[in-house]
């Protein structure tokens, strides 16, 4: 079934404009729940979604994007679904998250996640003016440099493969990976699909000098069962590198559907 594409409006077409004091934030804005990837699995967080992404992951791959919504303008969500948040209204909406959901534990987490937040990187660096006391995570897919004013926050990177569907010169940056690694809270998150991703990570783990320690291996999926099927790929390879295994834990603990 070929998917039909939306014809955006003129209101849509003023709607997704950036503007320069203001988030532009997705249909997903802020919601509180645990963190499902990573080294913070299961830690309880609020997450800000933002809109834009500069990669397709998915286009043309069979690989399909679980936020396209953020960045797949063939989409009615990613043209009507978007709003613009001061930082101010930003900051409130995610205190009052972890107020209803967290209240009960002192540490605040924000994993910042996208599309893809470093879009936006200026903004998120002024609207973490107004939340001094959390714990940050900021979601990357690797071919943003970021800037100094992030450096505190932990970098969850997920360089994206060949299986992604984007060209090599757009999704892989040696030069933006390599200071993520140098930064003191990071990690590198690569998505598995088939046994030849193993020998391009093996690649950018060599070329970029990679801490082993920093990496884990995620199967791909959209389902539990496509996950496992990918996870017989990976579990070898993790123990022979040093190398760690990840999860999809918000798949298995509220199946294939939007947060929100």
């Amino acid at each position: 079934m070929i998917q039909e594409i939306y014809k955006p409006t003129q209101e849509d077409l003023e709607r997704i404009k950036p503007y320069p004091d203001k988030l532009k934030v997705s249909g997903d804005g802020v919601f509180a729940t645990l963190q499902g990837e990573g080294v913070t699995a299961g830690l309880p967080s609020v997450f800000l979604r933002l809109h834009y992404c500069n990669l397709t992951c998915g286009v043309p791959s069979g690989w399909l994007c679980d936020t396209s919504y953020t960045w797949n303008a063939s989409n009615r969500e990613f043209w009507q679904e978007p709003e613009d948040w001061s930082y101010e209204e930003a900051a409130i909406r995610i205190r009052n998250a972890w107020e209803t959901t967290f209240s009960h534990r002192k540490e605040k987490r924000l994993v910042v996640t996208g599309g893809e937040p470093l879009l936006q990187q200026k903004k998120i660096a002024k609207l973490l003016q107004e939340l001094p006391e959390w714990q940050v995570e900021i979601e990357t897919n690797g071919t943003i440099m970021p800037i100094s004013e992030l450096y505190t926050c932990q970098f969850n990177c997920s360089p994206k493969l060949e299986n992604s569907g984007n060209t090599l010169q757009r999704r892989y940056k040696p030069e933006v990976l390599r200071v993520i690694n140098g930064l003191p809270k990071s990690q590198f998150k690569f998505v598995v699909t088939r046994p030849s991703d193993l020998d391009e990570i093996d690649k950018i783990v060599e070329e970029c000098n990679l801490d082993n320690g920093k990496i884990l291996l995620m199967p791909e999926g959209h389902t539990k069962e496509e996950v496992e099927a990918h996870l017989g790929v990976i579990r070898e390879v993790v123990e022979v590198r040093g190398w760690r295994i990840t999860l999809r834990n918000q798949l298995i603990w509220f199946g294939p559907k939007r947060r929100t």
